[in-house]
């Protein structure tokens, strides 16, 4: 089966640069910590809600925030919605709006969405965008940490092609 032209196309495009990256994951990293304090508040008024209801009691002098803090059950689910986030984009369209605004897009090196296995061994390997460093490495040509072991590229679209590319992946 031969590849489409928007395929071929894509495949051919540039790897992103340092800084390109670098400005997306500022961007990124902004949505992120909102999402985070949104999931925080919602744990917070669950948790005083069963409170309030007594069908769950704190130890004396246990603040409701120190008791999530110390959760395992908590971290998870803020873990969860970390890579809910990134996987919904990187999955659908290849692009987080960091990545849109910076013209990049993650796809597998033969040009596919990404699969669930390849986000997270992303979020893993990403080491909070240290991974980035990589790219100045010569053997590398210009893929990160997190692209060499989830086997995917970070490619930086032309304008025109970044218009096209919604998140459901289509251009």
């Amino acid at each position: 089966m031969s590849a489409s032209p928007s395929e071929s196309q894509q495949q051919a495009l540039p790897r992103a640069g340092f800084f390109r990256r670098l400005g997306a994951w500022v961007y990124d990293a902004l949505i992120v910590i909102a999402i985070l304090l949104l999931a925080t508040l919602i744990a917070l008024l669950c948790l005083n809600a069963l409170i309030a209801m007594a069908l769950i009691t704190l130890p004396t002098n246990t603040d409701p925030s120190e008791f999530l803090r110390n959760s395992f059950i908590f971290q998870s689910y803020l873990a969860f919605c970390l890579y809910s986030f990134f996987s919904w984009f990187w999955r659908r369209g290849g692009q987080t709006a960091g990545m849109k605004t910076w013209r990049l897009k993650v796809q597998s090196l033969n040009g596919q969405r990404l699969t669930h296995t390849q986000c997270i061994i992303r979020l893993v390997t990403c080491l909070l965008g240290a991974g980035n460093i990589l790219i100045f490495w010569p053997g590398c040509k210009k893929r990160s940490l997190q692209d060499i072991c989830s086997k995917t590229e970070m490619i930086t679209l032309s304008k025109e092609q970044n218009k096209h590319v919604n998140w459901k992946g289509y251009m």
